[in-house]
């Protein structure tokens, strides 16, 4: 099924472009709650972009990439249609690992105290910036396999 943006690609690449770019900006704010102190917004902002992105990574990003990337890896990873999206992968699964990791340690008390890191406000910017890094591969993934 073709999508809605005009460019030929299918209906859940043009959704998953358009939820993950919201997902960026949804970050962005939730930065912004957190330097005017509203920390519980924050903390939902942040958490639920984590969660969904899991949810769009297993059903609509994972599939293509294992029946149309993985088949032709590595032999054929100089070609951009499989380098792009496969650094993509990389760098998407380091920034949804960090992601759950920062949410568990954030926001519950689950991890064992050497696990713990203290400084809240660098490992945050770190993951904020590596997140955007990745949204920037996956609209580069859109273009190459248009």
């Amino acid at each position: 099924m073709s999508g809605f943006l005009g460019t030929g690609a299918t209906l859940a690449a043009d959704v998953n472009l358009v939820v993950q770019l919201l997902m960026g900006i949804a970050l962005l704010i939730g930065m912004v709650l957190a330097r005017r102190r509203y920390y519980r917004a924050h903390a939902i902002c942040q958490g639920s972009v984590v969660v969904l992105n899991l949810v769009m990574i297993g059903f609509i990003m994972l599939p293509p990439f294992w029946r149309d990337v993985v088949p032709g890896l590595p032999a054929r990873i100089g070609n951009s249609y499989y380098f792009v999206p496969t650094l993509h992968a990389i760098l998407g699964g380091i920034a949804q690992l960090l992601g759950l990791y920062i949410v568990l340690r954030a926001g519950t008390n689950l991890l064992p105290r050497p696990l713990c890191f203290q400084n809240y406000k660098l490992w945050m910017q770190t993951q904020l910036a590596l997140w955007w890094a990745v949204i920037l591969l996956g609209v580069a993934t859109y273009y190459v396999w248009l």
